[in-house]
């Protein structure tokens, strides 16, 4: 923030929301400030965060608005508890997730392209810090922006005049304010002098490699330095570039284009096979037989990612599986599915007596979804199914949809329901039955039916030929079906059961 034009020290409350937000308001309309509702909605609601949430609430908040070459800025500092799901809740595909939560995150995201939040433990002055910025002109800048580090004020005015027609160009002249610069504005590419009063280039490169959100920013380091051992130093870092002053502007241009449209291509070959290693690290599988049951499944995963998880926990004479379906598109539920699969893995082996009592362990997971530090930034519905060696099969469900009992001639929803996990509620009921020779019980995600969704009359046709059709390629039938009715947008998984009575009958 080059030009403070205002500044406001206070202590959060409600009162303190209305009365900056009238002064920045005057200060808005002073120097005519475009879409001034946007900043204003944004003092409101991260003062008012800042009074409903931290625990213990912060005793000193500073609230700034200024200009630099570029854009105006919104800042808020803070000398409370640092916000740890900031991430979670402004990136998180569904809107849901932040909406929910009360702070308004994903509103203020929508209308600021430039919403950053650096925590205090990166910071000198030991405040965390929300930052906002707009463009000065309704045309708005480049969004690529790149940092030169130098500390002779000619030589960055010279590589400013050569980058200002193509990227948003900003400043520092040390380390400490390369850091702060880095930090709040998140540059693409770091073009960085190696000898520097104080702390050399190298320092600010390995300073910024132990941040997660600015460890992968491109450096290139551009000197005149001569003294080989602190070159030696510098290029022994995993830099993108090394040049040599003085620099042609053409050469300048050329090495940022290659070095970024290199990151680009790495970036988006590392997450393909990411997204692929994650994908298949919890592709939901089921074996064909086990306590007296036979089984199918299908799944589709219609991107990258999602969050379906099925966990089957045998013992010589029942199994328990556990369903899950961890909300949100991409690879972000999956990492959740991640955190569950190893908390449903220790729990039931820490617990046995748990398997004969699925509303218990249903009750357990509901309160890990409440206490967990990962599982609680996400939503799931969740269902539980034990299965004794004699046919009889046992339900309780937080929020899955019902599972579908069917006939040559019937299907029916099992009505067995409970709260969302997480919702500090425990009333959990479980269903029942014996699956008898010629019926079938369908197991499955909202990818195939929408919880709550009835049986249409076309479905239920659908499911009754299934009950004509071995049980495998019934799967294949209903997963077509459903195929053939519109985009899947979910995680689809689908699970058919049926008694083996030759299983039963060795029993």
């Amino acid at each position: 923030m080059k030009q403070l034009l205002a500044q406001w020290h206070l202590q959060p409350t409600l009162l303190e929301a209305r009365r900056i937000r009238e002064a920045l308001s005057e200060v808005l309309a002073l120097h005519k400030v475009p879409d001034a509702d946007h900043f204003l909605l944004a003092c409101a609601e991260l003062i008012i965060n800042l009074y409903r949430y931290p625990d213990p609430k912060p005793s000193n908040v500073i609230v700034r608005f200024g200009k630099d070459d570029f854009h105006w800025c919104f800042e808020v500092l803070d000398n409370g508890p640092t916000f740890t799901q900031f991430s979670q809740l402004l990136n998180d595909t569904d809107p849901a997730i932040a909406a929910e939560n009360g702070m308004g995150l994903k509103l203020l995201a929508h209308y600021f392209a430039d919403f950053n939040y650096v925590p205090a433990c990166y910071r000198d002055d030991a405040c965390n810090l929300m930052l906002l910025c707009k463009p000065l002109t309704a045309q708005g800048q480049p969004l690529n922006r790149i940092l030169i580090v130098d500390d002779d004020p000619t030589y960055r005015a010279v590589l400013s005049a050569y980058l200002s027609a193509h990227y948003v160009v900003i400043q520092a002249d040390s380390v400490p304010q390369a850091r702060e610069q880095i930090l709040k504005y998140k540059p693409i590419l770091v073009i960085c002098d190696i000898r520097m009063p104080g702390q050399d280039g190298t320092a600010l490169f390995d300073q910024i490699s132990y941040i997660p959100d600015v460890s992968n920013t491109a450096f290139v380091y551009l000197s005149g330095c001569t003294e080989a051992a602190l070159i030696e130093r510098a290029v022994s870092r995993p830099i993108d570039d090394y040049l040599s002053k003085p620099v042609d502007k053409a050469l300048l241009l050329a090495t940022i284009k290659r070095v970024l449209m290199r990151r680009s291509y790495l970036t988006t070959q590392l997450m393909r096979v990411q997204d692929e290693k994650i994908t298949l690290g919890l592709q939901p599988s089921l074996p064909e037989e086990f306590s007296g049951f036979r089984s199918t499944l299908r799944s589709i995963c219609p991107e990258p990612g999602g969050g379906d998880l099925l966990q089957l926990n045998e013992t010589p004479n029942a199994a328990l599986l556990v369903f899950a379906d961890l909300m949100g598109h991409g690879v972000t539920p999956k990492g959740f599915a991640y955190a569950l699969a190893g908390y449903l893995k220790g729990l039931c082996s820490a617990r046995a007596d748990l398997h004969s009592n699925i509303c218990g362990l249903l009750e357990l997971l509901s309160n890990s979804f409440d206490s967990d530090p990962v599982l609680k930034e996400t939503l799931a519905t969740l269902m539980l199914l034990s299965f004794s060696s004699k046919g009889e099969i046992c339900i309780a469900n937080a929020g899955h949809p019902f599972p579908i009992l069917m006939t040559r001639n019937n299907v029916k929803q099992i009505s067995v329901d409970g709260p969302l996990p997480g919702l500090g509620l425990a009333n959990y009921e479980e269903h029942c039955f014996t699956l008898h020779d010629k019926e079938r019980l369908l197991v499955f995600s909202d990818g195939f039916l929408d919880a709550g969704e009835p049986i249409s009359n076309e479905l239920s046709k659908i499911l009754k030929h299934s009950m004509t059709l071995p049980i495998s390629a019934a799967g294949d039938y209903l997963l077509q079906w459903r195929l053939n009715h519109g985009i899947v947008a979910d995680d689809l998984t689908l699970i058919l059961l049926e008694i083996d009575e030759a299983a039963i009958a060795l029993d």
